[in-house]
Formats: structure tokens, sequence, C-alpha cells
């Protein structure tokens, strides 16, 4: 592997040197982009530099220069941040961020343009779901945002921010193929018509899938229009309209499984399929009058609904209809105002973040593909309320202080639609308060420090649907989290960031196989170092390099001073980009990811690997064109896995992948 790996950068630095050697003699190039404007952090648009937290940010032009085919796909080269997807197409990835694994459910928040998308069984999102060529950039706070965000916030937030109507009229059209038959075909057009924008777009994705069985189809079509009502008013709505058929989900495989062929599915799921269909809707209104007042007032409501046919492998072969919906709307409102108060400046922020979610299941136990009577039923009403409120102290041109707070209150109604004596009502409420500390000592560069409360209810999955018992007796999941970090930039070609994190987490909640339910664990600590290093060496040439170590442990209990399975402690990318005055783009990057455990008594290991990727891209005036090639060594590796009993059971991540593609703008 080792010699592979060095034969590729010997390769590469060769058909490099021709071009660094005739533009050695060109000494004024273009620095690395200017300081990024981020607003997630705080809610309100700040530079990098003014912000007391850990960051990343991905531009459009990094998401149309990488190899990403989905988001956690585009987010696995970022410091801090572990993807898995046994699935190779992106239908069942999962996103790691500070030690917490994916698994059944998630502890980020995701956002699309300040709107939560975390689904409300399991937290999960359906990240096949979200196309990259509507994406303007992605922002990702990493650690514990509880105090302005709420209860899905505890290991970070990823804020997808949608593209803005083009200010030329603008049609795309584009066509991607790939292994195993995956197609996708895009079409948009977007522009300005005096004081309304609008941009339409569709797609159409489909695929047989690298495990069998996992083929599936996908169509999405999305409207957007901009009203300018005058200098301090606009206006904008959105309907987004998502349907995807699939096969099975591949699930783990055994080790003997593997040998024999790694894209085979479990046994007797030939005739498994699932059905989604997701509507979206959503208005923002915003009044900017200046330092004076900022208003914003976000409304949303979501239609969700879900229908899959499981076959059960335990006992006589039995079909589960399942049927989900789910109905969620929602208010943000929020108002932003600057003064001056004893001669300091502050910037206050208060709002306050309405949820509503009704979910609906049923669940039919049949003979082999005959519907009978229903097995399992349950609705569920949850209501979310939280207020919070920020200050952003000024002490100087150099010092910031961000204080804030957060109240939420979270209320389940559970009908049990089978045996109404299982019916529940829970409620749960907390404070979750934060500060950090900011001192920008030079331009582009500064010292952070700051301390943050977080927790996370209980999924309705973890509380009434998974294993054979529910455990409304879950608590939720509470952290101290403590963080410190520098961002420097040296020159106008090399800047880099480091963060030290610190979490003490309580009740953290994991699923035991001896009684069949959700758990709360005790206690956890979470620790561990983000770095990053950006650099341009010429014209043209850019590069960037990162490494993240994890700790993550239990402290109390059985495992105590365990590690927690699937959590790699080290992780590494290095990443090079070439571009030239005529078009020709090319990249290539490589992740290394360590060793990590199976089980939490951390008797079995899950190997590490390293997976490279390449890309040569070409773009003239309308036309451009592209191929790409993930895992180009043919890496064979296992993303994640687990035991049971003495047996040990894995997810096979793909083999190499191509994809070529074409666009046209007109």
């Amino acid at each position: 592997m080792k010699k592979k790996t060095l034969i590729l950068i010997k390769i590469l630095l060769l058909m490099l040197t021709k071009d660094i050697c005739a533009e050695q003699i060109e000494t004024q190039t273009k620095p690395i982009s200017l300081e990024p404007i981020t607003v997630t952090a705080s809610k309100t648009e700040r530079r990098l530099s003014e912000v007391p937290s850990s960051m990343g940010i991905i531009s459009q032009k990094t998401i149309d220069d990488s190899n990403a085919k989905n988001i956690p796909d585009l987010l696995k080269d970022q410091a801090g941040i572990y993807m898995y997807d046994g699935s190779g197409i992106g239908t069942v990835g999962r996103i790691n961020m500070r030690g917490f694994w994916g698994g059944m459910s998630t502890h980020q928040l995701i956002l699309i343009d300040g709107i939560p998308q975390n689904s409300i069984k399991d937290k999960l999102v359906s990240w096949d779901l979200i196309p990259l060529d509507n994406i303007e950039r992605i922002e990702v706070l990493k650690g514990p945002a509880s105090a302005l965000y709420g209860d899905d916030a505890m290991s970070g937030v990823i804020n997808i921010i949608t593209k803005r109507p083009s200010p030329k009229p603008e049609i795309k059209a584009s066509y991607t193929y790939g292994s195993y038959n995956t197609q996708d075909y895009r079409l948009s057009a977007s522009g300005v018509f005096k004081k309304l924008g609008y941009y339409i777009g569709g797609s159409r994705k489909s695929t047989d899938g690298f495990r069998k069985y996992t083929d599936y189809e996908r169509i999405h079509l999305n409207t957007k229009v901009d009203l300018s009502i005058d200098s301090t008013q606009d206006l904008r709505v959105s309907f987004d309209y998502k349907e995807k058929e699939r096969g099975v989900l591949p699930w783990a495989i055994t080790e003997s499984q593997i040998k024999i062929n790694r894209r085979q599915a479990r046994p007797m799921a030939e005739d498994d399929e699932g059905k989604e269909v997701k509507i979206d809707f959503s208005t923002t209104y915003n009044l900017n009058m200046g330092k004076a007042l900022n208003f914003e007032g976000l409304f949303f409501c979501r239609y969700e609904d879900n229908e899959s046919f499981y076959t059960s492998t335990s006992g006589p072969r039995r079909t589960k209809e399942q049927l989900g919906d789910e109905d969620t709307y929602g208010s943000l409102l929020k108002l932003i105002t600057s003064q001056k108060i004893f001669g300091i400046e502050h910037s206050l922020t208060a709002g306050i973040d309405l949820e509503n979610n009704d979910y609906d299941y049923k669940e039919y136990n049949a003979p082999y593909w005959v519907r009978e009577d229903i097995n399992k039923g349950y609705e569920i009403d949850r209501n979310k309320v939280g207020p919070y409120i920020q200050d952003e102290i000024r002490l100087s041109d150099p010092l910031r202080v961000i204080t804030g707070i957060r109240y939420d209150y979270i209320k389940f109604d559970f009908t049990d639609c089978v045996d109404n004596e299982n019916s529940k009502k829970e409620e749960m409420s907390r404070f979750t308060p934060r500060c950090g500390i900011v001192y920008t000592y030079l331009k582009d560069s500064n010292l952070y420090a700051n301390f943050a409360q977080a927790f996370r209810s209980p999924t309705i999955g973890q509380m009434f649907t998974y294993g054979s018992s529910s455990n409304t007796d879950l608590k939720p999941e509470k952290a101290d989290n403590y963080e410190l970090g520098i961002r420097h930039r040296f020159n106008d070609y090399l800047k880099t960031d480091i963060s030290l994190y610190w979490m003490e987490l309580d009740n953290e909640i994991w699923y035991d196989a001896t009684v069949r339910r959700y758990e709360n664990c005790g206690q956890t600590c979470h620790k561990g170092l983000e770095s990053g290093l950006d650099f341009k060496i010429i014209k043209g040439l850019t590069g960037f390099a990162n490494y993240t170590y994890t700790r993550a442990k239990y402290s109390s209990g059985e495992y105590d001073g365990k590690y927690i399975s699937n959590i790699p402690r080290h992780k590494g990318s290095l990443g090079v980009r070439y571009e030239t005055d005529f078009g020709l783009k090319t990249m290539l990057t490589a992740t290394r990811v360590g060793t990590s455990f199976l089980d939490s008594a951390n008797d079995e290991k899950l190997y590490d690997y390293t997976v490279i990727d390449t890309k040569i891209a070409y773009e003239y005036k309308w036309f451009s064109a592209f191929l790409a090639i993930d895992n180009l060594l043919a890496e064979k590796y296992n993303c994640y896995g687990y035991t049971s009993g003495a047996t040990k059971y894995f997810n096979p991540a793909p083999g190499r992948l191509y994809t070529f593609g074409v666009e046209l703008k007109f």
C-alpha cells in the first residue's frame, strides 16, 4: 500500500514539474481567498476571526472541484469529521463529529437555509435527497451549540446554504454517468426580473448500487422566489419536492460473507423495498434597518411519507409492511440590535424557535407478502419551544466576549394504537448557557476560548420503537464542553487553524443488546484535537492538510476507561489542486482513517485504511466536463462494524468508482 502511494505521489509531482518550473519566474500570484463570512456560529453575519468557535466553511468552488456525490462525501476530508457509507452511493451515509458515532441516530443538527432537517424518528437525514448542484456553501460549526440551536446541536451544526437566483438569466443542463450504472440528470433555470429573482430546477438520479439489491431512483424538484420589496425588506419563498424509491438497506454482513462477495446483501432481502416522499415549503421575511433593528421571520412546513417492506430473517419468513407519516410545522423568529451601553458596543440577538411534529406509524406483520391485521401502531405529537438570547460585547477592537443562554421545553404525547395502556406523556426541559472570548491579534488571526453546555433529548425511535420493548424512562444526554483554538494567517499563501476540546457527557444513550432496548450508559468523555492547513505554492497550485485526534471513552460503568466503538482515534487528509489559465483542472486527495474498535469491551478491531480520490476537469465558456475516480488504488476496507456474540459484522465499502459528467450553460 505504501509503495503504491509513493509511486502515485511521484507521478503527480512529475506531471506538475513542467508547469511549476515555468511559473516560478512569475512571482505575482493570487493569495488564498479572503476571510469568509459565517452566519451559523452566532446567527449573525460575522467574519471568521470574530467567532470563538471551531468552524469549517466549504465554498461553492470546493464543491465544484470535488469528487463528492453527496454531502457526507463532501465533508469526509474536513478536520474533525468522519463519514461512513456502506452503499457507495450516499443512500445511508452517516457523519461522525466530536467522537459521536452516527449509528441509528445522530448528534449534530442539520439545517438547509436555517431550517432543521433532522427526522423526528431518529434525527437522521436522507443525504441522497439533497442535491449538490444548488448549494452555495456549507458552514460546519463544530462543538455544542445548544445555547443557540437547542437539543439537536450537541456535537455541532451543519448549515447548508443554497444559491440565490443568478443576476443574469442562466440555464444549466448536466448529465453524469458512473459505476454501477449510476446516472444523474439535472436541469435548472435562474435569473432576476426587476425586483423578482427566480430559480427552478429538477433532477433525476438512479443507480443499481454497490451492494446487492441497493438500487434506487430519486426525483427532485425545487423552486425559489426572492422578492426585494424595498431597500429594507425582502421575502423568500421556497418549495421543494423529493421522491425516492429504493431497494433493501445493505445491512452489515460477516467476514466469511465478505470474503465470498463484498457486494452481497442480507439473506432473503431480494424483495425488500421502500418509498419516500418529502415536501418542504418555507417563507422567510427580512427587515433590515441597520444597526437599530434587524428582524427575520422564517416559517416552514414539511410533509414526509415513508413506506417500506422488510423481510424478517428470524423464524418463519415474514414480511413487515411499515408505514410512517411525519408532519412538521415551525417558526424561527429572530431580532438583532446593536447599541452602546456605558460606552461599550453590544450586539443583542434574541429569538424563539417553535416546532410541532406529528408522527404516525403503522406496522403489519404478515405471512410472506400478505397484509393482515396491524401488528404495531402509534401516534406521537411532539412540541418544542426554545427562547434564547445572546450578547456579543465588543470590549475593544481586538477583544470580544459572547454570552448566551437558551431554554428548551419538549413535550412528547405517545399514543399506542394497539394497547392504550402503553400510551404515555413525557416532558423534558433544560437551560443551556455558553460563554466565549475571542482576541484578534492580527488581521484574520485570532485566539479564542469558550465554554458551552449542551443537551440532547432521546429520539422517538430510542424511546418507543426499536427492539422488543420501549424505554420511556430515558433521560436526556447532558454535556459540558471546554474549547481553546487559534486561527493564524501567516501570509497571503499560508494559514492554519487548531482547536482543542474536552467534553464531559452524562447519560449518553446506547443500545443494550442484552435487553434489546436503548439505555443511558452513564458518563463518557470526549477529548480531541482538530488542525488544518491551507496553502498556495504557485499560481494555480493550492492545497490543504489536516489532522484529527479523537479520544472518546466511557468514564463510568462496566466499560469505564474503554474506547467507544467505531470512533477512530486518528484521521488525516491531504489534498492538492492545480488549475490552468485555459480551463483545465486536476485534483488529488488522500484520507487516512485510523483503527477503531467494534465493541465496547475493545476486544475486536476495525482496521485502518487509506483512500485516494482524483479528478480532472475542463471548462470553456458554456461547456464543462470531468472524469473522477474514487478510491483510486481500489483499497478494500470496511467502514464500520459491530459484534453480536462471537460473530463480527462489517459494512464493506466499495472499491474503485468512476464518474464522468458534462454540463452546458446558456
